[in-house]
């Protein structure tokens, strides 16, 4: 097989790993910071707040089989222009807001851009891309939402300087002007430019006019790949254990990784940790995630990705009992956390889709991550209310993150119990 020097593909993932840094570092974890100035310039309570991230977890859980199906459809490239286009826009109506229920709305917006702009559709572009490399290709891609804990300080020093207001106004005109143009980008499906997936084209094709390499068929290469692919319908997809399964797996892990996320600042405040230094370990929380997102992700592509998931699994569950630990005289504790909650809560993120697409193909792919991800992001959805209450109600996270740790432990036996679907189900 010949290989181009340049696949096209591989821009695609620079591109994935671009747009994931800025949406994850402005809205997935930067956001933390923007948590308490906004709480307390409205008075609210941290459970009250949360509510944002339940409702944003709800609406992307919702919108999850949506968007899987419209990309699997349309394609991404329209579907990633609306969406940024909406981000920058839920940005900077937030900035304006005066209510709790303005602030619910905005939050939802960006949200709903979220949805159609980033994760899932980019996630499946990238599957459709690549086959033999695809763990490294995801694990390439995610090294975005793994260094974007850097904008976390950044955001906290401009809230400082001035205000959050301003600070949302100016996040929402960056994620415009970097989302719109990468958007353009991506291509849906390599079949469609006259590619295999990994860049590889058979060397005996003759090439045509236009450029495509079409085989004695009529096909071109990437089409001829992708009709003798295995590949499951979402109804073929639900009537297997191993659907189910990797649900349950995403449903476990996100109960404690959702309310992680939301509150590792106003946790690490609560505990007399400087804002600054709970900033930074957003920073250190999301480049840690970088060791497993790379090593798991790169290791994907020649170890059981089952065993890989487990391991990271235990490793995250670890990380969030140290987490409860931590207090005004652990603070120290802060550095085993990041070494091991971020490698743990690294690892899955590229192998679960690569994973997905192994047993159920990429024909569908879309639609079938955006129903694992309604059912795993259920997991999420109360969890950050639950940590919020905690503290309204005791003064401290530190239940809330030992009850997380215990209920994160089922996830680990449930992915060593998911093995590949019966190829006859499909018949």
């Amino acid at each position: 097989m010949a290989k181009r020097k340049i696949f096209y593909g591989w821009w695609i993932v620079i591109a994935a790993a671009v747009l994931h840094f800025f949406g994850g570092g402005a809205f997935f974890y930067g956001f933390s910071t923007f948590f308490n100035p906004i709480r307390n310039t409205f008075g609210w309570s941290a459970a009250v707040t949360s509510v944002a991230f339940t409702l944003r977890g709800i609406e992307q859980g919702a919108l999850g089989p949506v968007a899987g199906l419209l990309v699997d459809r349309i394609g991404a490239r329209k579907l990633m222009l609306a969406g940024w286009c909406v981000i920058g826009l839920g940005f900077y109506l937030m900035s304006r807001i005066n209510s709790l229920w303005a602030f619910y709305g905005s939050f939802l917006l960006v949200a709903t851009g979220m949805s159609f702009g980033t994760g899932l559709v980019m996630n499946t572009v990238v599957a459709n891309w690549f086959t033999k490399k695809r763990s490294r290709a995801l694990a390439i891609t995610f090294i975005g939402p793994g260094a974007c804990g850097l904008l976390a300080p950044l955001l906290a020093f401009s809230i400082s300087q001035i205000g959050w207001r301003d600070t949302l106004s100016i996040t929402g005109i960056v994620l415009f002007a970097v989302g719109v143009p990468l958007s353009l980008l991506f291509r849906h499906k390599p079949a469609q430019y006259g590619y295999l997936p990994d860049g590889e084209i058979a060397a005996s094709m003759p090439e045509t006019e236009s450029g495509l390499n079409l085989n004695p068929t009529g096909k071109t290469a990437g089409q001829e790949s992708e009709s003798s692919a295995r590949s499951f319908t979402a109804k073929e997809a639900l009537k297997t254990r191993a659907f189910w399964l990797l649900s349950l797996v995403f449903f476990f892990q996100q109960v404690g990784t959702s309310a992680v996320t939301v509150h590792i600042v106003p946790y690490l405040e609560s505990v007399k940790v400087p804002t600054a230094i709970a900033a930074l370990a957003v920073t250190g929380m999301t480049l840690s995630s970088l060791i497993g997102r790379l090593g798991f992700g790169l290791l994907g592509d020649f170890t059981n990705k089952r065993y890989l998931i487990a391991i990271s699994l235990v490793i995250q569950t670890v990380g969030i009992l140290i987490f409860s630990l931590i207090d005004v005289n652990r603070s120290w504790l802060i550095i085993p956390f990041l070494l091991t909650y971020g490698p743990g809560f690294g690892g899955p993120i590229p192998l679960r889709p690569a994973l997905q697409a192994d047993y159920f193909g990429t024909k569908n792919f879309g639609t079938i991550m955006g129903l694992i991800s309604l059912i795993g992001t259920v997991g999420g959805l109360a969890s950050p209310v639950i940590a919020g209450w905690v503290f309204d109600t005791s003064g401290s996270y530190h239940l809330a993150w030992q009850i997380f740790a215990l209920l994160s432990v089922p996830a680990i036996p449930l992915i060593l119990l998911t093995k590949p679907p019966d190829v006859n189900l499909k018949q």
